[in-house]
């Protein structure tokens, strides 16, 4: 799939160089208008009916949501095809389903394909990213004819709930396709804003009805409900200027588009770019920043760094790490990377990183003792904290929520999903983003929606962690040499087994006489080692 993909981003670039170039223009005046970028790119499927398919207020086909969302999204190099070509007016939601279940074959309306006719089916496997526009069709004979015969509330609702029915069955024959899919499902708004005031309350009414049984439809099924209500009822007079059609006007489905869809679905884990760069705090006036390389369809030329907006540096293509210098230490800083082409485009989403540099303290509770360097080294790189009195308290046990913060810092990681977890709304926003970053990246799980962030973190658990970390960063599971040395973890599962091993032949723990001691907590002092060590062995 990866060079199917390759191919067919290249082909969009072309297809987009292409529409840039007048008539009679030799191929030697095409320009570069493709952005470098660190996303996947995406293939796009729009499925549904007239409002997918962009017919207008005048019963034109023209400009929908759909193709202003492609549009903004290849833009921002994050698409490599799109395809409305499984999108026609008139569509109920048994045409969709039927079309899902028959296979069927249709013309690509759209970009980024290399032949002029796509199956239905092979087309979800492929797809990142549906939207989802469905049902208006089914409701919408009974609803015209609500303006002489009044609403019948009783056919209203059998019709939804057939149409309700379909949806469920359309996202669980998609889902069924492709697990990994994200799809977005379109909510109705008023389509007949200029029946007299009796029926808009009426219809206010069973429009609410309406778009909580697709909401929660969709959401049941892994989707997210996209509600438009409001945002064509905000300018009923330019978004739907003919009392005799229930379509939009192109700005009206641009609205829908700017307003509803992409702030959404720009914060989709499909554009997250977090993983792709990675801080590390020296001291408490330097930082190593590192980062991926970016793509590009004609190639990177090199690399801008902003230190808090500011250009700090520009570095070649092939350099992908720096180190930050003449910082101000105990204070915070947002580094981000941009890369940039031959033709002088620069990357959209790009990533970055926010970090603290370390204050020079000097911990007045660790002179002589065995892990002083360790210590003084996690405060240097912002992995751990010292306490408001000045001492570090190097025999107090860390808790699980003090370790899942220590190793998202360790690795510059952030996520803007909150946790599910039921027991984390006492500590503070930064901690529980903290958390967050940890659930998100996997690096815990926790147990029936609660975290347990105030018990002690054993030694079995922090290797469970750190195992989990180790994985991610190398994107492959880490697998062992031999067989454990230690006697005391043989009652554990073999994941846990595995991530204490892989602690022990990294050379991060040793344990005492053979023995891990799994079920003992772990000390503030072992655990600045432990950090120092791992974040050692990522470089």
């Amino acid at each position: 799939m990866q060079l199917s993909k390759k191919f067919r981003f290249l082909a969009a670039s072309v297809l987009a160089l292409q529409l840039t170039v007048t008539g009679g223009a030799s191929a030697e005046s095409k320009e570069d208008n493709i952005a470098p970028s660190w996303v996947v790119q995406a293939d796009y499927v729009a499925l549904g009916d007239s409002l997918a398919h962009g017919m207008n207020e005048m019963g034109i086909i023209g400009l929908g949501y759909t193709d202003f969302v492609a549009q903004a999204l290849q833009q921002d190099g994050l698409l490599t095809s799109y395809n409305k070509g499984f999108a026609y007016s008139g569509y109920t939601t048994k045409n969709i389903l039927a079309d899902l279940q028959a296979d069927v074959e249709k013309p690509v309306t759209g970009f980024g394909y290399t032949s002029n006719s796509t199956k239905l089916r092979a087309s979800i496997k492929e797809a990142e990213l549906i939207t989802l526009t469905a049902g208006a069709n089914d409701l919408l004979p009974i609803l015209k004819d609500t303006a002489t015969t009044g609403i019948n509330s009783a056919t209203i609702l059998k019709a939804s709930q057939e149409a309700i029915k379909n949806i469920a069955a359309i996202l669980a024959e998609i889902k069924k396709l492709n697990p990994q899919v994200q799809i977005y499902v379109m909510g109705y708004y008023n389509s007949f804003p200029y029946y007299n005031e009796d029926l808009q309350t009426q219809f206010k009414m069973l429009l609410a009805i309406m778009n909580a049984s697709i909401k929660t439809t969709a959401e049941k099924a892994g989707a997210v409900f996209v509600p438009t209500l409001d945002v064509v009822a905000k300018d009923v007079a330019n978004y739907l200027p003919n009392p005799e059609n229930i379509h939009l006007s192109e700005a009206g489905y641009l609205a829908v588009a700017n307003e509803a869809f992409l702030p959404i679905i720009k914060v989709s884990s499909l554009w997250d770019v977090s993983s792709a760069i990675r801080v590390s705090v020296e001291s408490s006036t330097t930082a190593k920043v590192t980062w991926l390389a970016a793509t590009d369809n004609e190639g990177v030329t090199k690399y801008n760094v902003y230190v808090n907006n500011k250009l700090y540096s520009t570095v070649k293509a092939d350099q992908m790490a720096i180190t930050l210098d003449n910082l101000t230490e105990n204070t915070a800083y947002t580094v981000a990377i941009k890369a940039l082409d031959a033709a002088g485009n620069e990357s959209v989403q790009s990533p970055a990183a926010t970090f603290t540099t370390s204050s020079a303290v000097q911990f007045t509770d660790i002179q002589n003792h065995w892990a002083t360097a360790f210590i003084h080294e996690a405060a240097a790189k912002g992995i751990m904290k010292g306490y408001a009195d000045g001492t570090f308290k190097p025999e107090q046990n860390i808790t699980r929520a003090q370790a899942a913060t220590m190793l998202v810092r360790s690795l510059g990681l952030t996520t803007t999903v909150k946790a599910p977890f039921t027991d984390i709304a006492s500590y503070d926003a930064n901690t529980q983003a903290e958390i967050a970053a940890a659930y998100a990246h996997g690096l815990v799980k926790g147990n029936n929606g609660q975290f347990h962030p105030s018990q002690p973190i054993t030694r079995a658990q922090l290797a469970l962690m750190l195992k989990r970390a180790y994985e991610k960063q190398h994107n492959e599971a880490y697998v062992v040499k031999n067989k454990t040395p230690f006697i005391d973890i043989a009652s554990y599962n073999d994941e846990t087994q595995k991530a204490i091993t892989m602690l022990y032949e990294l050379g991060i723990v040793t344990g005492s006489e053979g023995k891990f001691s799994p079920e003992a907590a772990t000390k503030r002092s072992h655990a600045a080692k432990i950090f120092v060590s791992f974040s050692e062995r990522l470089k």
